[in-house]
């Protein structure tokens, strides 16, 4: 409760709507910032990480085009392509012709991207089973029934 005060958030006024939806911005920047923490050393932000998750993940051995990596992550083209050109400067990843669309790129993961993220990978894993456990896995399960309800009800007003 101190903590939304201290944001200017009135707190036990009936405004639950308020408090649920600053609740979860509230949370979000402060999981963010652990996150960005940990990925500090590796000379990674969130945005850098979740991209290169995508390639290796999403794309494969085969890539994965632009576009694609942008409609996963829910990023404007123009900001994914700014990202991209980082990544490709520090040899993370590779960008391909397209043979069939030349204004397409296909991007696939670098060896030394991929060494990273493997890296990366368990310690990222434990920060987000830390901050998971501050809830009982019972409170965990209500509280993602909750949030996916509540997605499904937002994407479909």
């Amino acid at each position: 409760m101190d903590y939304f005060r201290s944001f200017g958030i009135e707190v036990g006024q009936g405004k639950y709507h308020e408090e649920a939806i600053y609740g979860i911005v509230l949370l979000y920047n402060l999981i963010n910032g652990e996150i960005s923490s940990f990925l500090k050393p590796y000379e990674l932000t969130p945005a850098k990480f979740n991209v290169l998750m995508t390639i290796k993940h999403q794309g494969g051995s085969s890539g994965i085009s632009q576009v694609e990596i942008s409609k996963h992550l829910i990023v404007t083209p123009s900001n994914m392509t700014r990202l991209l050109d980082k990544l490709e400067k520090e040899k993370l990843v590779h960008r391909i012709s397209n043979k069939n669309d030349r204004r397409a790129n296909i991007i696939k993961i670098s060896e030394r991207g991929g060494r990273l993220l493997d890296s990366v990978w368990p310690g990222y894993q434990k920060v987000l089973r830390r901050l998971g456990s501050l809830l009982t896995k019972a409170e965990q399960k209500t509280f993602d029934a909750l949030l996916m309800k509540w997605i499904s009800e937002v994407k479909s007003a």
